[in-house]
Formats: C-alpha cells, sequence, structure tokens
C-alpha cells in the first residue's frame, strides 16, 4: 500500500518517542532532585526553599546532561 510508513529500523525512535523521553527526564529529574532537596532542608531544620530549588537546579541540569547523551548516540 502506498500509504503506508516506511518502517523503522532497529534503534531508531519515532519523534513522539523522543520528545516523551525528553519530557520524561526533565519532569522526573525537577521533582525526584527537588524533592530530596526539601528532605534535606526539612532534615536540616531550614525553613528557607533553598535546598528545594537548589535540588531543582541539579536535577534540571543532571536531565540535560542525560538528554544530550541519549540523543548524541
Amino acid at each position: 500500500m502506498a500509504d503506508d510508513p516506511q518502517p523503522q529500523k532497529a534503534g531508531e525512535s519515532s519523534p513522539e518517542g523522543v520528545a516523551g523521553a525528553v519530557l520524561g527526564y526533565l519532569l522526573a529529574g525537577i521533582v525526584v532532585w527537588g524533592f530530596l532537596g526539601w528532605l534535606v532542608e526539612r532534615f536540616l531544620d531550614l525553613r528557607t526553599g533553598v535546598g528545594a530549588a537548589v535540588g531543582m537546579i541539579f536535577g534540571a541540569a543532571g536531565a540535560i546532561y542525560l538528554i544530550m547523551k541519549r540523543l548524541s548516540a
């Protein structure tokens, strides 16, 4: 049939799959590391919000690193 999409080769990802992975990495990194920063802040009895903010920044940076590593392969 002429309307059938071309089959993908092994190891190739669809654009939708890549976009979902990028969004998943970013959200997971920000949420998980933000929560860990918040827990550290609560454990140290600090009520400034800096721990969660720093955790979210590190989570986003780590997610961007993982995304770049995955897409460069």
